[in-house]
């Protein structure tokens, strides 16, 4: 009896989560990228730019924040792990010959809509938490971020 009780909560969480990513899924319609011509490994890239040069700000990129990145790629572009350790690569690459990560956050504004825009801004978010402490330069960058991708902030963070 109970294996079946186990079998049916399993089944039911795994229907949730399904559904929950369909849904995820379906609101992140691309803009027309014709104006830019970026294809969807860019913004990948770019994603992960912002996402790692966030992650690195304390000059500790942990394993938890490793998580959280690929399961935010994973969430918003599909991206598998292979292609995901790739991107952490090339952004750290890339972070190393930048003096900042504004001008990933312009491309993912250019051609993401609204809804993809706030799901990269929950993964920020779980970036900034991954830690339990959240820092000043995490504060600055979750204003920077949020401005350079469109998003007003709620009014409880705006004086963190």
């Amino acid at each position: 009896m109970a294996t079946n009780q186990n079998e049916i909560f399993r089944s039911t969480i795994t229907s949730i989560f399904d559904n929950h990513n369909n849904v995820i899924d379906r609101g992140f319609t691309r803009k027309s990228a014709t104006k830019t011509g970026l294809k969807k490994n860019d913004l990948e890239l770019a994603l992960a730019v912002l996402l790692v040069d966030l992650a690195s700000c304390d000059q500790n990129f942990e394993m938890r924040e490793y998580n959280i990145i690929q399961n935010g790629l994973r969430r918003i572009f599909g991206t598998t792990k292979d292609e995901v350790t790739k991107l952490i690569n090339q952004a750290n690459t890339t972070l190393k010959n930048l003096r900042g990560s504004s001008r990933f956050a312009a491309q993912l504004k250019e051609n993401l809509d609204e809804n993809a825009r706030k799901a990269i801004f929950e993964v920020i978010e779980e970036v900034i938490a991954a830690d339990g402490v959240e820092d000043g330069f995490e504060t600055y960058m979750r204003h920077k971020f949020a401005d350079l991708l469109g998003i007003t902030l709620p009014a409880d963070t705006k004086s963190s």
